[in-house]
């Protein structure tokens, strides 16, 4: 500091200005300023006093720069510190909510161990409750009103969990999770508190004129009953939150030993599950597609199927789901669909193959090329191909399901409206998207025979696609008697137990041999 001020311009004036101060004050002892007076006087010419008065205006000028220089390196000091400070208060916390942020977390937590090494004994230590939160159904939401729309209920959120008196932290851990953080000390019934917190934000959010609805799964922990570091129960709470998200929606879960063998299960589920992919453990089977009418086979729907080693079969909508979760299910369904179209290509021409998108999947704009470009790896037609949707899909992003759907019937590929009439389509749906067939659903077939009001609610189905255009398919066909009323009321095809069960490559092939051999020894007989 002394160089850069011992270097500064201003320093020159201000030791002249000294320079003629110390004059001054000499000459006030030895008289030698009536001796200066008199050399001025003797020899006016020179000129001596203007130079005199100069030096010390000069100099006077110099020394009251110099003090203005120091004072503004002060207020930059000290706009500086400001500067610091605001940097370190936005690196702490979170721009949109304005909640601390995980880098606070880290030095919460950093600085609770610390309390803790200080103690003699853990007892000693402050106890806290915490409380992780997700939210369930904020990606509709956001879709609905925007990124701004989102903003504004995120920060709704992070109101109405400060607003709580029991919280004394909360933090944004990003998108849509949060954490809070009760003094036990001074609030013991965490649950109590979790139980307000999650009735708070269930209350309805109302954005430009838009009522909204938000979920969210609460996860509970206490530090140090439940860990013996604050990490550690951040986790836990973490984990009763999951395990509160699969319960159902809006649960409150309290950590309980026993989450952490789940958790450990469902990693050694994706371990698994990431193995069977890589070793293409995964395979199609294929349950047939009868035209009901003729009796002929028309096609076969590819179902996922997976025997996990040293477990057995694993649930479709198990391995499905945690696929889904896990982000993978993109690579899983174009491996699945390039196998069933490469085994497609080895059945007659006439017989075509389904397949299932998921819900993730139609939200993404480019599942339509990676189709195309699977059959023409394997060398299907694209007529050949089928693809069936859910009717709770195109809620989810109908825009980009709109894409989608008609990139693929521009292409040729068909497609099937899956589960119909459990969903949420209605007529604009169906008349303005791409549709070549709609699937009953099989909840309605199984009492059709026996239930007067599903036999009336599958016959307005069958007439709505009847008026539409559209082919219909019965699903779940398990009984003669159902065939042969679904044949009666117009149904066009069929699938279920009664026509075939799922079988793998190899038995389809067998399949496809019986059933044009029982049709040849047919005509054999008839001719």
């Amino acid at each position: 500091m002394w160089r850069k001020l011992l270097s500064s311009k201003h320093l020159e004036p201000a030791l002249v200005s000294l320079l003629a101060v110390m004059v001054w004050i000499y000459g006030e002892q030895h008289d030698a300023f009536e001796s200066l007076v008199t050399l001025m006087e003797t020899h006016e010419g020179w000129e001596l006093d203007e130079l005199f008065l100069a030096a010390v205006v000069f100099g006077l000028a110099g020394a009251f720069n110099y003090y203005r220089y120091l004072y503004k390196q002060s207020e930059e000091g000290k706009r500086r510190a400001r500067a610091e400070s605001d940097l370190d208060w936005l690196s702490r916390h979170d721009s949109l909510t304005g909640l601390p942020n995980r880098h606070y977390l880290k030095s919460f937590i950093d600085k609770t161990d610390r309390g803790i090494g200080r103690k003699k004994k853990q007892s000693e230590a402050k106890s806290y409750g915490l409380i992780a939160l997700d939210l369930d159904g904020f990606k509709k939401i956001n879709d609905l009103t925007g990124h701004a729309g989102g903003d504004r209920l995120l920060k709704q959120v992070a109101e109405r969990i400060t607003s709580n008196e029991a919280i004394k932290l909360a933090f944004r851990l990003g998108g849509d999770e949060f954490l809070a953080v009760v003094n036990l000390a001074e609030t013991p019934d965490l649950e109590a508190v979790a139980e307000n917190l999650r009735n708070s934000i269930l209350k309805p959010i109302v954005i430009d004129g838009i009522t909204n609805h938000i979920g969210v799964s609460v996860g509970l922990a206490k530090y140090p009953q439940d860990s013996r570091d604050l990490t550690g129960a951040i986790n836990n709470a973490d984990i009763a939150m999951y395990h509160a998200k699969r319960s159902g929606k809006n649960c409150v879960a309290t950590f309980e030993p026993e989450m952490l063998e789940l958790k450990l299960q469902r990693s050694q589920f994706e371990q698994d599950l990431l193995a069977a992919m890589a070793r293409n453990e995964i395979k199609p089977h294929y349950q047939p597609l009868f035209d009901l009418k003729a009796g002929e086979l028309r096609g076969f729907e590819a179902l996922a199927r997976w025997t996990r080693n040293g477990h057995g079969p694993v649930s479709p909508e198990k391995f499905i789901a945690l696929a889904e979760d896990m982000g993978v299910i993109t690579e899983l369904s174009d491996q699945l669909l390039l196998q069933a179209c490469k085994d497609a290509k080895t059945w007659p021409a006439d017989l075509t193959l389904s397949f299932n998108l998921s819900l993730l999947q139609l939200s993404d704009r480019l599942v339509g090329l990676r189709i195309l470009s699977v059959l023409g790896e394997a060398g299907l037609p694209p007529h050949r191909l089928e693809v069936e949707i859910t009717e709770s899909s195109l809620v989810n992003d109908m825009e980009t399901a709109s894409f989608v759907l008609k990139s693929l019937h521009n292409a040729g590929v068909r497609i099937a409206l899956d589960d119909f009439g459990t969903g949420y389509s209605n007529l604009l749906q169906l008349s303005n998207l791409y549709f070549d067939r709609i699937k009953i659903d099989r909840s309605f077939i199984a009492s059709v025979n026996t239930d007067e009001k599903q036999m009336r609610i599958v016959k307005t189905i069958l007439s709505l696609g009847e008026g539409l255009g559209l082919h219909t398919t019965a699903e779940g066909i398990e009984e003669m008697e159902q065939m042969s009323i679904l044949k009666d009321l117009g149904c066009d095809y069929g699938q279920g137990f009664h026509l075939g069960k799922p079988v793998d490559a190899a038995q389809t092939t067998d399949f496809i041999v019986a059933h044009f051999e029982k049709k040849a020894s047919k005509l054999r007989v008839s001719a």
